[in-house]
């Protein structure tokens, strides 16, 4: 990547911060993997890693757990949420790029 790319993407990723749109776009997202359900199906990921885990739940950390869990997280995020939260980002993109003259 160049370094006029690399400050486009830094300065773009400051406005989407200071703007609050990654704010706003947090809080969407919250909602909506809790309507899913999606919450309720990773905290039953990791009670069941936790109680299969071969080592004693003494020497589990929240950072194992989390190393174990995050693939499944990851994976099982919907489809249409994925793909909801991807287009605001890219409308914000679009708003906030400025207009190139071809």
């Amino acid at each position: 990547m160049s370094q006029q790319e690399m400050g486009v993407r830094e300065e773009l990723l400051k406005r989407f911060i200071e703007s609050g749109e990654r704010e706003r776009l947090q809080e969407i997202l919250r909602s909506k993997l809790y309507i899913s359900g999606w919450q309720d199906r990773v905290k039953d990921k990791c009670e069941k890693f936790v109680h299969e885990s071969g080592e004693g739940v003494e020497k589990l950390t929240v950072d194992g757990i989390a190393e174990a869990v995050t693939p499944y997280a990851r994976a099982s995020i919907p489809e249409d949420i994925k793909a909801e939260i991807l287009e605001d980002i890219r409308a914000f993109m679009f708003r906030t790029l400025p207009k190139v003259d071809s």
